[in-house]
């Protein structure tokens, strides 16, 4: 009877490693699989589309690139709709000129709520007077800058991923003369990196350990960014930027934030305690490290000469 009964047992713990081997084999399958999915594309648009070096030159006698990288378009957060969804059933009679505004009001005929948030932000505000400059869902979300490759948001290599907001920020905010063209001289990018968030998120070993780091979106917001001089933003005075801080530090308080340098460095007019302070402790550890180097020195000749007597 003990056999039986143990040949038994053996025989479901078998079967359970075989469902699970072969569930995980199953998965691996998916996974390989999906990285080589083809995109949908019913009309056969890549046909041409996907000819590297296809172009059109419109009224204004600019050349405008007309190729669609197929390898993007096939891992794209959009790969399984087809293009005549974006660009209707009959695309090359639509005279819509592209611009980055008629691009964000195209994604907005989805993303609806998204597109209201923006078209308030600080960005939104300037993109209906057709200003360039500004951001839009496509720099945000895509590394290229093309509709085409717009990523997910919870993908590792996704512009819009916390672990990699500060650097897609950073393409307009650390572009000095872009910046500086605004009145905006703060290296806000810098700023960020050398602060403690910027630093925890750089130094996080593994991915799970980046998400509970604060970055640019977590004090300004994503779609409804405001200027930090609308008393609608969460960073504009102190009693709503301890609002904002307070969402990670409880209690926090207008005292903590208070101590908040913001994206200007210490100077004599800006937090001139902290400014003294550092100077203090740099010339303090400039002067340890200098005499404790004087003393090795002095114990080396001390050596040499005594050995050299002898």
């Amino acid at each position: 009877m003990n056999k039986n009964a143990s040949g038994k047992a053996w025989g479901k713990g078998h079967w359970l490693l075989a469902s699970v081997t072969l569930l995980l084999l199953l998965g691996v399958a998916l996974l390989l699989g999906a990285s080589s999915a083809q995109a949908l594309d019913e009309n056969n648009c890549l046909s041409c589309h996907g000819t590297p070096g296809l172009t059109k030159t419109n009224g204004n006698g600019d050349v405008i690139s007309l190729f669609v990288d197929e390898k993007k378009v096939n891992t794209a957060a959009h790969r399984y709709i087809d293009c005549t969804t974006c660009h209707t059933a009959e695309p090359h009679k639509v005279e819509t000129a592209l611009t980055k505004l008629s691009l964000a009001q195209k994604c907005g005929s989805c993303h609806e709520y998204q597109y209201r948030l923006h078209l308030d932000s600080v960005h939104g505000r300037q993109l209906v007077y057709g200003n360039s400059d500004v951001a839009t869902c496509v720099d945000c979300h895509s590394s290229d800058g093309s509709p085409h490759s717009v990523i997910r948001v919870l993908e590792y290599a996704a512009p819009a991923y916390k672990k990699n907001i500060a650097q897609t920020c950073a393409r307009c905010h650390g572009d000095e003369g872009l910046m500086a063209s605004y009145g905006i001289v703060d290296k806000v990018y810098e700023s960020y990196m050398r602060s403690f968030h910027g630093k925890a998120m750089q130094l996080g070993a593994y991915e799970i350990s980046q998400l509970d780091k604060a970055t640019c979106a977590n004090c300004h917001g994503y779609h409804d960014i405001k200027p930090a001089s609308d008393p609608a933003s969460p960073v504009a005075g102190l009693e709503n930027l301890a609002a904002t801080c307070e969402q990670c530090h409880t209690g926090a308080g207008v005292k903590f934030a208070s101590g908040f340098l913001g994206h200007r460095e210490a100077s004599t007019d800006n937090v001139p305690v902290a400014y003294y302070t550092e100077i203090f402790f740099s010339s303090f550890l400039v002067i340890v490290i200098g005499f404790g180097a004087l003393i090795v020195l002095l114990a080396i000749v001390r050596y040499s000469l005594n050995r050299w007597r002898e």
